[in-house]
Protein backbone atom coordinates (compact mmCIF):
# COMPACT_ATOMS: atom_id res chain seq x y z
CA UNK A 1 0.00 0.00 0.00
CA UNK A 2 1.22 3.09 -1.16
CA UNK A 3 2.29 6.34 1.39
CA UNK A 4 -0.64 7.92 0.02
CA UNK A 5 -3.27 5.07 0.23
CA UNK A 6 -2.46 5.11 3.85
CA UNK A 7 -3.21 8.84 4.59
CA UNK A 8 -6.44 8.74 2.56
CA UNK A 9 -7.25 5.85 5.23
CA UNK A 10 -5.98 7.77 7.68
CA UNK A 11 -8.05 10.65 6.94
CA UNK A 12 -11.38 9.23 5.22
CA UNK A 13 -11.20 7.07 8.75
CA UNK A 14 -10.63 9.76 11.79
CA UNK A 15 -13.33 11.23 13.55
CA UNK A 16 -16.91 11.03 13.28
CA UNK A 17 -18.57 11.26 9.96
CA UNK A 18 -21.21 13.00 10.98
CA UNK A 19 -19.16 16.19 12.11
CA UNK A 20 -19.92 18.12 9.15
CA UNK A 21 -18.48 22.07 8.41
CA UNK A 22 -19.78 24.58 6.59
CA UNK A 23 -17.28 25.31 4.84
CA UNK A 24 -16.85 26.21 0.61
CA UNK A 25 -14.59 24.34 -0.77
CA UNK A 26 -11.06 26.18 -1.44
CA UNK A 27 -9.65 26.49 -4.43
CA UNK A 28 -5.89 26.07 -4.67
CA UNK A 29 -3.89 28.62 -5.69
CA UNK A 30 -0.42 30.26 -4.49
CA UNK A 31 0.45 29.31 -0.71
CA UNK A 32 -2.28 30.62 1.62
CA UNK A 33 -1.70 33.85 3.24
CA UNK A 34 -0.89 34.07 6.55
CA UNK A 35 -4.03 36.61 8.65
CA UNK A 36 -2.97 38.81 11.71
CA UNK A 37 -6.23 40.50 13.59
CA UNK A 38 -8.34 38.46 10.99
CA UNK A 39 -6.59 40.56 8.23
CA UNK A 40 -5.01 38.21 5.66
CA UNK A 41 -1.73 39.37 4.42
CA UNK A 42 1.15 37.47 2.05
CA UNK A 43 3.49 35.28 3.30
CA UNK A 44 6.65 36.42 4.15
CA UNK A 45 9.47 34.39 4.98
CA UNK A 46 11.46 37.18 6.88
CA UNK A 47 8.53 37.44 9.33
CA UNK A 48 8.68 33.56 10.47
CA UNK A 49 12.66 33.70 10.62
CA UNK A 50 12.00 33.56 14.27
CA UNK A 51 11.38 29.77 13.69
CA UNK A 52 14.38 27.80 13.26
CA UNK A 53 14.24 24.45 11.78
CA UNK A 54 16.00 21.65 13.92
CA UNK A 55 19.75 20.35 12.72
CA UNK A 56 19.72 17.18 11.01
CA UNK A 57 23.15 15.91 12.28
CA UNK A 58 23.13 16.68 16.25
CA UNK A 59 23.00 14.25 18.81
CA UNK A 60 20.64 15.97 21.35
CA UNK A 61 17.32 14.93 21.58
CA UNK A 62 15.03 17.03 19.54
CA UNK A 63 12.51 18.91 21.94
CA UNK A 64 8.71 18.31 21.06
CA UNK A 65 8.48 22.05 20.68
CA UNK A 66 11.10 22.29 17.98
CA UNK A 67 10.21 23.18 14.95
CA UNK A 68 11.41 20.15 11.87
CA UNK A 69 9.70 21.52 9.09
CA UNK A 70 8.02 24.30 7.36
CA UNK A 71 4.94 24.85 5.07
CA UNK A 72 3.95 27.66 3.28
CA UNK A 73 5.93 29.47 6.45
CA UNK A 74 4.23 27.41 9.14
CA UNK A 75 5.67 25.52 11.47
CA UNK A 76 5.59 21.93 12.13
CA UNK A 77 6.94 20.85 15.33
CA UNK A 78 8.31 17.89 16.78
CA UNK A 79 5.58 16.96 19.16
CA UNK A 80 3.08 17.53 16.61
CA UNK A 81 4.62 14.66 14.55
CA UNK A 82 6.09 12.30 17.31
CA UNK A 83 3.06 12.61 19.86
CA UNK A 84 1.75 9.32 18.52
CA UNK A 85 5.16 7.59 19.74
CA UNK A 86 5.53 9.62 22.89
CA UNK A 87 4.92 7.47 25.43
CA UNK A 88 7.34 4.69 24.10
CA UNK A 89 9.62 7.85 23.76
CA UNK A 90 9.52 8.88 27.13
CA UNK A 91 10.17 5.37 28.45
CA UNK A 92 13.32 4.86 26.11
CA UNK A 93 14.52 8.28 27.58
CA UNK A 94 15.00 6.13 31.02
CA UNK A 95 17.34 3.15 29.38
CA UNK A 96 19.04 4.77 26.47
CA UNK A 97 21.32 7.39 25.17
CA UNK A 98 20.68 10.67 24.03
CA UNK A 99 21.95 9.92 20.45
CA UNK A 100 20.16 6.52 20.50
CA UNK A 101 17.00 8.93 21.21
CA UNK A 102 17.95 11.25 18.42
CA UNK A 103 18.02 8.21 15.84
CA UNK A 104 14.82 6.84 16.87
CA UNK A 105 12.94 10.24 16.43
CA UNK A 106 14.56 10.97 12.88
CA UNK A 107 13.91 7.51 11.95
CA UNK A 108 10.07 8.37 12.96
CA UNK A 109 10.10 11.99 11.82
CA UNK A 110 10.94 10.41 8.49
CA UNK A 111 8.40 8.01 8.52
CA UNK A 112 5.68 9.90 9.60
CA UNK A 113 6.46 13.76 8.50
CA UNK A 114 5.38 13.57 4.52
CA UNK A 115 1.80 12.83 6.02
CA UNK A 116 1.62 15.45 8.36
CA UNK A 117 2.91 18.29 5.18
CA UNK A 118 0.16 16.68 3.32
CA UNK A 119 -2.33 17.03 5.97
CA UNK A 120 -1.03 21.01 7.29
CA UNK A 121 -1.61 21.62 2.73
CA UNK A 122 -4.81 20.37 2.89
CA UNK A 123 -5.70 22.04 6.33
CA UNK A 124 -3.87 25.51 4.98
CA UNK A 125 -6.28 25.19 1.92
CA UNK A 126 -9.10 25.33 3.83
CA UNK A 127 -8.41 27.92 6.29
CA UNK A 128 -7.36 30.50 3.41
CA UNK A 129 -11.22 30.67 1.79
CA UNK A 130 -12.44 31.30 5.62
CA UNK A 131 -12.90 34.30 7.00
CA UNK A 132 -12.50 35.23 10.77
CA UNK A 133 -15.98 34.44 11.49
CA UNK A 134 -15.78 31.68 10.04
CA UNK A 135 -13.34 30.00 11.24
CA UNK A 136 -14.10 30.51 14.57
CA UNK A 137 -17.64 29.25 14.07
CA UNK A 138 -15.91 26.13 12.90
CA UNK A 139 -13.29 26.50 15.66
CA UNK A 140 -16.48 26.07 18.08
CA UNK A 141 -17.93 22.92 16.45
CA UNK A 142 -14.57 21.29 16.62
CA UNK A 143 -14.19 22.31 20.67
CA UNK A 144 -17.93 20.64 21.22
CA UNK A 145 -16.85 17.28 19.14
CA UNK A 146 -13.04 17.44 20.97
CA UNK A 147 -15.28 17.05 24.20
CA UNK A 148 -16.77 13.95 23.60
CA UNK A 149 -13.27 12.84 21.93
CA UNK A 150 -12.17 13.33 25.95
CA UNK A 151 -15.39 11.52 27.65
CA UNK A 152 -13.72 8.33 25.53
CA UNK A 153 -10.41 9.37 26.41
CA UNK A 154 -11.52 9.37 30.73
CA UNK A 155 -13.08 6.29 29.65
CA UNK A 156 -10.52 4.35 27.64
CA UNK A 157 -7.56 5.24 30.86
CA UNK A 158 -9.97 4.52 33.79
CA UNK A 159 -9.74 8.65 34.86
CA UNK A 160 -12.19 10.37 36.83
CA UNK A 161 -11.79 13.88 35.68
CA UNK A 162 -10.26 16.11 32.55
CA UNK A 163 -6.90 17.09 35.14
CA UNK A 164 -6.31 13.37 35.88
CA UNK A 165 -6.35 12.58 31.94
CA UNK A 166 -4.11 15.76 31.72
CA UNK A 167 -1.46 14.21 34.15
CA UNK A 168 -1.75 11.04 32.59
CA UNK A 169 -1.19 12.39 29.45
CA UNK A 170 1.80 14.80 30.38
CA UNK A 171 3.31 11.65 31.82
CA UNK A 172 3.46 10.30 28.23
CA UNK A 173 4.68 13.42 26.90
CA UNK A 174 1.69 14.33 25.51
CA UNK A 175 -1.23 16.89 26.37
CA UNK A 176 -4.93 17.60 26.03
CA UNK A 177 -3.89 21.29 24.11
CA UNK A 178 -1.72 19.23 21.35
CA UNK A 179 -4.33 16.49 21.13
CA UNK A 180 -6.86 19.16 20.24
CA UNK A 181 -4.92 20.78 17.81
CA UNK A 182 -4.77 17.28 15.94
CA UNK A 183 -8.09 16.34 16.04
CA UNK A 184 -9.00 19.73 14.39
CA UNK A 185 -6.02 19.32 11.74
CA UNK A 186 -7.39 16.33 11.05
CA UNK A 187 -11.38 17.47 11.22
CA UNK A 188 -10.72 20.08 8.68
CA UNK A 189 -8.34 17.79 6.71
CA UNK A 190 -11.15 15.39 6.23
CA UNK A 191 -13.44 18.08 5.36
CA UNK A 192 -11.25 19.02 2.52
CA UNK A 193 -10.64 15.79 1.03
CA UNK A 194 -14.31 14.72 0.94
CA UNK A 195 -15.12 18.20 -1.02
CA UNK A 196 -11.95 17.22 -3.17
CA UNK A 197 -12.71 13.45 -3.90
CA UNK A 198 -16.39 13.73 -5.43
CA UNK A 199 -17.88 10.51 -5.65
CA UNK A 200 -16.63 8.01 -7.83
CA UNK A 201 -17.41 6.74 -11.19
CA UNK A 202 -20.18 3.75 -11.44
CA UNK A 203 -19.15 0.86 -11.88
CA UNK A 204 -21.20 -1.68 -13.96
CA UNK A 205 -21.62 -5.32 -14.38
CA UNK A 206 -19.41 -5.55 -17.22
CA UNK A 207 -16.55 -3.64 -15.74
CA UNK A 208 -16.00 -6.03 -12.98
CA UNK A 209 -16.23 -8.71 -15.14
CA UNK A 210 -13.26 -7.58 -17.26
CA UNK A 211 -11.49 -7.54 -14.00
CA UNK A 212 -12.37 -10.73 -13.01
CA UNK A 213 -11.32 -11.82 -16.41
CA UNK A 214 -7.70 -9.87 -16.38
CA UNK A 215 -7.11 -10.92 -12.74
CA UNK A 216 -8.44 -14.22 -13.17
CA UNK A 217 -5.39 -16.31 -12.14
CA UNK A 218 -5.41 -14.60 -8.82
CA UNK A 219 -8.87 -16.32 -8.22
CA UNK A 220 -7.25 -19.88 -9.09
CA UNK A 221 -7.33 -22.78 -6.88
CA UNK A 222 -4.62 -25.51 -8.30
CA UNK A 223 -5.62 -29.19 -8.41
CA UNK A 224 -4.93 -30.99 -4.84
CA UNK A 225 -4.88 -34.63 -3.78
CA UNK A 226 -4.91 -36.65 -0.78
CA UNK A 227 -3.78 -40.36 -0.22
CA UNK A 228 -2.68 -42.88 1.60
CA UNK A 229 0.84 -44.64 2.05
CA UNK A 230 2.71 -47.66 3.29
CA UNK A 231 5.98 -47.21 3.45
CA UNK A 232 8.36 -49.93 4.51
CA UNK A 233 12.31 -48.30 5.09
CA UNK A 234 15.28 -50.76 3.49
CA UNK A 235 17.19 -49.70 6.76
CA UNK A 236 14.93 -51.24 9.23
CA UNK A 237 14.49 -54.13 8.29
CA UNK A 238 18.16 -54.44 7.08
CA UNK A 239 18.00 -55.34 3.92
CA UNK A 240 15.82 -54.61 0.35
CA UNK A 241 14.90 -58.49 0.53
CA UNK A 242 13.44 -58.10 4.23
CA UNK A 243 11.54 -55.20 3.36
CA UNK A 244 10.34 -57.01 0.22
CA UNK A 245 9.29 -60.03 2.49
CA UNK A 246 7.44 -57.18 4.75
CA UNK A 247 5.54 -54.83 1.94
CA UNK A 248 4.46 -58.49 0.42
CA UNK A 249 2.50 -59.45 3.65
CA UNK A 250 0.96 -56.42 3.28
CA UNK A 251 -0.07 -56.82 -0.04
CA UNK A 252 -1.57 -60.19 0.83
CA UNK A 253 -3.74 -58.72 3.17
CA UNK A 254 -4.84 -56.42 1.24
CA UNK A 255 -5.48 -58.88 -1.75
CA UNK A 256 -7.77 -60.74 0.97
CA UNK A 257 -9.62 -57.60 1.85
CA UNK A 258 -7.36 -55.85 4.69
CA UNK A 259 -8.52 -52.43 5.59
CA UNK A 260 -5.74 -49.73 3.70
CA UNK A 261 -5.64 -48.53 7.43
CA UNK A 262 -5.49 -51.45 9.21
CA UNK A 263 -2.39 -52.52 7.50
CA UNK A 264 -0.84 -49.51 7.44
CA UNK A 265 -1.12 -49.61 10.95
CA UNK A 266 0.40 -53.10 11.41
CA UNK A 267 3.30 -52.66 8.47
CA UNK A 268 4.26 -49.06 7.38
CA UNK A 269 7.02 -47.59 9.34
CA UNK A 270 6.73 -44.06 7.64
CA UNK A 271 5.89 -40.94 9.38
CA UNK A 272 2.09 -40.95 9.13
CA UNK A 273 1.72 -44.59 10.34
CA UNK A 274 -0.62 -43.79 13.75
CA UNK A 275 -3.01 -41.70 11.33
CA UNK A 276 -3.21 -44.65 8.91
CA UNK A 277 -1.03 -43.57 6.69
CA UNK A 278 -3.51 -40.73 5.38
CA UNK A 279 -1.85 -37.42 3.92
CA UNK A 280 -4.38 -34.41 3.68
CA UNK A 281 -4.86 -32.42 0.82
CA UNK A 282 -1.85 -31.30 -0.86
CA UNK A 283 -1.11 -29.78 -4.46
CA UNK A 284 0.77 -32.73 -6.42
CA UNK A 285 3.25 -30.44 -7.60
CA UNK A 286 4.46 -30.16 -3.45
CA UNK A 287 5.30 -33.94 -3.49
CA UNK A 288 8.97 -33.87 -2.42
CA UNK A 289 8.85 -37.84 -3.91
CA UNK A 290 8.76 -37.81 -7.73
CA UNK A 291 8.14 -41.58 -7.67
CA UNK A 292 5.02 -41.43 -5.35
CA UNK A 293 4.09 -37.70 -7.12
CA UNK A 294 4.37 -40.31 -10.80
CA UNK A 295 2.11 -42.94 -9.41
CA UNK A 296 -0.29 -40.62 -7.72
CA UNK A 297 -0.54 -39.01 -10.57
CA UNK A 298 -1.85 -42.03 -12.58
CA UNK A 299 -4.59 -43.08 -10.07
CA UNK A 300 -8.41 -42.27 -10.12
CA UNK A 301 -9.74 -42.20 -6.51
CA UNK A 302 -9.76 -45.56 -4.89
CA UNK A 303 -7.65 -46.57 -6.66
CA UNK A 304 -4.30 -48.31 -5.34
CA UNK A 305 -0.94 -48.44 -6.72
CA UNK A 306 1.64 -51.41 -7.27
CA UNK A 307 4.75 -51.05 -5.29
CA UNK A 308 7.24 -48.11 -5.80
CA UNK A 309 10.72 -48.66 -5.15
CA UNK A 310 13.68 -46.61 -4.68
CA UNK A 311 17.07 -46.80 -2.69
CA UNK A 312 15.71 -46.64 1.08
CA UNK A 313 12.05 -48.05 0.70
CA UNK A 314 9.04 -49.19 -0.86
CA UNK A 315 5.88 -47.71 -1.14
CA UNK A 316 2.53 -48.24 -1.96
CA UNK A 317 -0.11 -45.37 -2.28
CA UNK A 318 -4.29 -45.02 -2.96
CA UNK A 319 -5.55 -42.11 -3.62
CA UNK A 320 -8.33 -41.07 -1.60
CA UNK A 321 -9.53 -37.87 -2.52
CA UNK A 322 -9.24 -35.06 -5.68
CA UNK A 323 -9.85 -31.64 -6.20
CA UNK A 324 -9.98 -30.53 -9.57
CA UNK A 325 -8.34 -26.85 -10.38
CA UNK A 326 -10.97 -24.22 -10.12
CA UNK A 327 -11.46 -20.53 -10.21
CA UNK A 328 -13.86 -18.85 -7.60
CA UNK A 329 -17.07 -18.06 -9.16
CA UNK A 330 -17.35 -14.75 -9.72
CA UNK A 331 -20.29 -13.91 -8.07
CA UNK A 332 -18.26 -14.70 -5.00
CA UNK A 333 -15.53 -12.00 -5.72
CA UNK A 334 -17.43 -9.19 -7.48
CA UNK A 335 -17.84 -7.00 -4.46
CA UNK A 336 -14.37 -7.42 -3.74
CA UNK A 337 -13.47 -6.26 -7.18
CA UNK A 338 -15.33 -3.33 -6.58
CA UNK A 339 -13.98 -2.10 -3.63
CA UNK A 340 -10.62 -2.57 -4.64
CA UNK A 341 -11.35 -0.43 -7.74
CA UNK A 342 -13.07 1.83 -6.07
CA UNK A 343 -10.06 2.16 -3.49
CA UNK A 344 -7.71 2.69 -6.86
CA UNK A 345 -10.08 5.51 -7.81
CA UNK A 346 -9.85 7.21 -4.52
CA UNK A 347 -6.23 6.30 -4.91
CA UNK A 348 -6.05 7.82 -8.28
CA UNK A 349 -7.60 11.29 -6.56
CA UNK A 350 -5.38 11.24 -4.09
CA UNK A 351 -2.38 11.07 -6.17
CA UNK A 352 -3.88 14.36 -8.13
CA UNK A 353 -4.94 16.34 -5.43
CA UNK A 354 -1.74 15.67 -3.26
CA UNK A 355 0.37 17.16 -6.22
CA UNK A 356 -2.00 20.34 -6.73
CA UNK A 357 -1.39 20.84 -3.39
CA UNK A 358 2.69 20.58 -3.67
CA UNK A 359 2.70 22.86 -6.88
CA UNK A 360 2.65 25.68 -5.65
CA UNK A 361 3.72 24.91 -1.70
CA UNK A 362 6.67 26.12 -0.19
CA UNK A 363 8.20 23.06 2.10
CA UNK A 364 10.72 22.92 4.17
CA UNK A 365 12.43 20.23 6.53
CA UNK A 366 15.09 19.57 8.81
CA UNK A 367 15.92 16.67 6.47
CA UNK A 368 16.51 18.38 3.35
CA UNK A 369 20.25 18.42 3.55
CA UNK A 370 20.12 14.74 4.49
CA UNK A 371 17.23 12.86 2.70
CA UNK A 372 16.15 14.22 -0.43
CA UNK A 373 12.86 11.77 -0.08
CA UNK A 374 11.31 14.87 2.07
CA UNK A 375 12.58 17.94 0.14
Amino acid sequence: MSRIVILMAVILSVGCSQHRYDIADPVVGPPPPRKQGGQAVAYNSEAESEFQLASYTEDEIIPMTEVVARVNGNPILAGQVLEPYAAKLAQARKQMPASEIRKAQEMLLKKSLPTQIEQTLMVDAVKSKMTTEQYTQVDEQLDEFFAEEVVRLQAQFNVGNIAELETLLQSQGMSLATMRDAFGNRQLASEYVRGKMGSEAPLTRQDLLKEYNLRKEEFAHPEQIKWQQIQVSVTKHGSRNNAAREMNKAIEELRQGADFTDVVQRYSDGPLKDKGGHWDWTQPSSIANADVRTALSKLQTGQMSEVIQNDSSLHIVKVTGRKAATYTPFPEVQEKIRTELIAKQREAKAETILAELRKNAVIETMFDDGDSTLK
